[in-house]
């Protein structure tokens, strides 16, 4: 990728229509730390939106709201009760990239290593896109697929997320394995569990790394719902519901060791979070 012009817009408004009368030639700019992975010859004029006021966390009864441009840094030193995104960040590559990288980069372009798309699509929420005009999405049909991630973003600017926070009878858990500490992941899984009179009211399970685009286990999740509030079920999990999706192993790993890794990785999530809606971590 050639950068052939720079613009440093201070609007919302004006970064979007500098975007839109630039159309495939427009990149935005940031933290910049995903520019090196982006394969385009064409030249592309940057606009750099490091200057919008997309800054900060903001708590409110049930939910917190991260502007686009916090960085990864800032979300690792968050302490609230029921933030829960810094369980993440402080998994999230290295001190250096941490104090550049936005919340909005890592969404914006989801690379197969990207750990937010795997969290955010976890624990829902919405997102407030901006082009002509705001639409406020869920995080779920954002992240349903590469295709309406794509078409839901476009040239448009992220402003915010909105994540509901962790309360009682909840619980969350977030795994990613590499090679070293600093490598991008084999293997990212992330999982929520909600509880009511002791049964399993709740659970979402999604995997990243192992396959192009984040994935929600959608059939997983339905065979746990309604069981009781047991460690033991994850014992019975019937993971040959797992055989319908294509993976994507990385790292050198055989598709037989991925699938394992990935299942290992599934019952370590489910058991943390069942933990923490149990009140027991």
């Amino acid at each position: 990728m050639k950068i052939k012009d720079f613009v440093i817009p201070t609007k919302i408004s004006e970064a979007y229509e500098f975007a839109h009368s630039l159309g495939q030639s427009a990149y935005y700019i940031a933290g910049g730390t995903s520019a090196y992975f982006v394969q385009a010859n064409a030249e592309k004029v940057a606009i750099d939106i490091s200057k919008l006021p997309l800054f900060g966390i903001t708590a409110k009864r049930d939910s917190f709201r991260i502007g686009a441009l916090t960085t990864i840094s800032d979300i690792m030193k968050k302490e609230e009760d029921g933030f829960i995104l810094n369980r993440a960040a402080k998994k999230f590559v290295n001190q250096q990239i941490r104090n550049i990288s936005t919340i909005g980069g890592n969404i914006a372009r989801v690379f197969y290593w990207s750990d937010f798309p795997v969290v955010l699509k976890t624990l829902d929420g919405k997102i407030k896109i901006t082009g002509f005009d705001s639409k406020i999405l869920k995080i779920s049909d954002v992240f349903h697929n590469s295709t309406t991630h794509k078409e839901a973003i476009g040239n448009a600017i992220i402003e915010y997320i909105e994540i509901p926070r962790l309360l009682k009878n909840m619980g969350f858990s977030y795994s990613k394995e590499t090679r070293i500490s600093s490598g991008f992941s084999s293997a990212t899984v992330a999982s929520f569990i909600e509880l009511k009179d002791n049964k399993i009211k709740d659970v979402r399970i999604t995997i990243g790394s192992v396959f192009i685009f984040p994935m929600r286990l959608f059939e997983l999740e339905n065979s746990l719902k309604g069981e009781p509030a047991d460690f033991s079920i994850f014992n019975k999990i019937n993971f040959n519901l797992l055989d319908k999706y294509k993976f994507n192993p990385r790292d050198g790993m055989s598709l037989e060791y991925c699938k394992h890794l990935v299942k290992t990785r599934i019952k370590d999530v489910l058991v943390e979070s069942l933990k923490e809606a149990l009140g027991e971590k």
